[in-house]
């Protein structure tokens, strides 16, 4: 972090100094009291079960630089340090960020959409890195919290910024556009996560499609045009709220694109698996080019044309934005391929949707080999009313799947809402299909079924707790 003053950050903040020295240096900033050393400010959230001021005696006994409060607290005396106060710490640290990330005049990437937002963002960043000192989100710090800690990050020498931004409550999105101002953005798909929240595809279209509010003419939108998102993003994005109709380019796969010819962008054809990853012929406007990856799946071919896009455009040489994918691998829990025994465990359990989920499923059909596939699903949890028919419509999509030749040889699901999944095979096929009542039960069930060469695919939402499943079924 570039350093900064106690002075500027309640000037940024709009806070009142309540006691300590105006010019003490900032050299970084937490919202996690244990994370906080010296020169550092802590940011106090107030959380369901957690009220952080708490801690502030300790990280001002521990030299921290300032503390941030909405509440009285007293000078310590004799301890080093500052209080600013708010009248709200979470907007003040958003506040913070936003004032933090203008002092800097470079590229910033948002990456939003319902699913594939991770695994995109690190391609991308994995490209411009072959060219660029560049800043990606850690992990999925994507959050109103998580973008402001990360927009500290940026350094005096960083030259590209790749910021995921996710959002789950309309009006999300304005308030990560304030603290990020991205330059360009990446939306990845417009699927069912949150819509319990949203309530429809296309207020999730719109509420994302926000990413492009500042933008401007000189402003590039790559969205993918898969299914019937080229449909969806020109009918939704709302190019009203910012100064300009910004450029907008399509991405995806040819075969999957239902749009007008020829308004694909970037795209993959010719897509062929092969052992432990996918080969295809990427199209871009001056021409074409063969790339391997060494992950599965159409969804990850999608984010690598994305990638590769968004690389050509700022000049990455386009032999080193094919060896950045080629080289990529997944962070934990997000399609990790792991050996047990002779078996293949396909590790998504990072979290889920009907979307994502049906895309893996592809993936697990499209594995090489003649091993079994066997999905073991779990809940999809903040679909709301629509939560019923949303599961049943995997199931569906199993059937469907099935009677083009690419079947499940078995199916296990956990959880309250997967059990429709469960009913709907059972009661439309004859791939083999049992709903467990506990992770438990799950365990077992894998462990006696799982044989030497079979594929197994694990995923579901993170509170389903599948990742557990994944660590008893390696330890057998």
């Amino acid at each position: 972090m570039k350093p900064i003053t106690v002075k500027e950050a309640c000037e940024a903040m709009n806070g009142t100094l309540a006691w300590g020295d105006p010019s003490g240096v900032i050299t970084g900033v937490h919202t996690d009291s244990r994370e906080i050393g010296t020169d550092d400010l802590f940011v106090p959230i107030i959380g369901a079960r957690v009220d952080a001021h708490d801690f502030i005696p300790d990280v001002l006994s521990r030299g921290a630089a300032c503390v941030v409060s909405s509440e009285h607290t007293p000078d310590p005396g004799g301890a080093t340090g500052a209080c600013i106060y708010v009248d709200d710490t979470l907007e003040a640290l958003q506040k913070l960020a936003a004032w933090y990330r203008r002092q800097f005049d470079i590229p910033v990437i948002g990456v939003t959409g319902s699913v594939g937002k991770t695994s995109t963002k690190e391609m991308i960043g994995a490209v411009l890195e072959k060219k660029y000192r560049t800043l990606i989100t850690y992990k999925n710090m994507n959050s109103q919290v998580g973008l402001p800690l990360m927009v500290f990050h940026i350094e005096e020498d960083t030259e590209m910024v790749v910021f995921e931004m996710g959002v789950s409550m309309p009006g999300e999105m304005n308030r990560l556009v304030d603290i990020a101002c991205p330059s360009a953005a990446v939306m990845t798909n417009i699927g069912t996560s949150h819509i319990g929240n949203m309530g429809s595809r296309e207020n999730i279209c719109a509420e994302k499609g926000r990413i492009i509010r500042d933008f401007g003419e000189d402003g590039k939108l790559f969205a993918c045009g898969n299914g019937d998102l080229y449909d969806m993003v020109r009918k939704n994005i709302p190019y009203d709220c910012c100064d300009g109709h910004c450029g907008t380019f399509f991405y995806g796969i040819k075969s999957d694109f239902s749009g007008e010819e020829g308004s694909l962008t970037y795209y993959a054809d010719d897509i062929r698996a092969q052992d432990g990853g996918e080969q295809f012929t990427f199209f871009y406007p001056e021409g074409s080019t063969e790339v391997k990856l060494s992950v599965m799946g159409d969804h990850n071919v999608s984010n690598a044309v994305v990638a590769l896009a968004v690389g050509l455009t700022y000049r990455v040489p386009l032999e080193d934005a094919v060896e950045a994918v080629k080289e990529y691998s997944p962070l934990d829990m997000r399609g990790v391929i792991r050996d047990c025994n002779g078996a293949h465990l396909i590790d998504d359990t990072y979290n889920a949707s009907p979307d994502s989920i049906r895309s893996n499923l592809r993936a697990l059909f499209s594995h090489p080999g003649d091993g079994r596939r066997i999905a073991v699903l779990g809940d999809v949890l903040e679909l709301g009313d629509r939560s019923e028919e949303l599961h049943r419509s995997i199931g569906a999509y199993i059937r469907s799947e099935a009677k083009a030749g690419r079947r499940l040889d078995q199916l296990f699901t956990v959880g309250n809402e997967s059990k429709c999944i469960t009913d709907f095979v059972n009661s439309n096929t004859d791939i083999p299909a049992k709903s467990c009542e506990d992770n438990f039960e799950l365990i077992r069930a894998v462990k006696e079924t799982m044989q030497k060469d079979d594929w197994i695919l694990f995923k579901g939402s993170r509170g389903m707790h599948l990742d557990e499943v994944v660590e008893a079924v390696l330890k057998q």
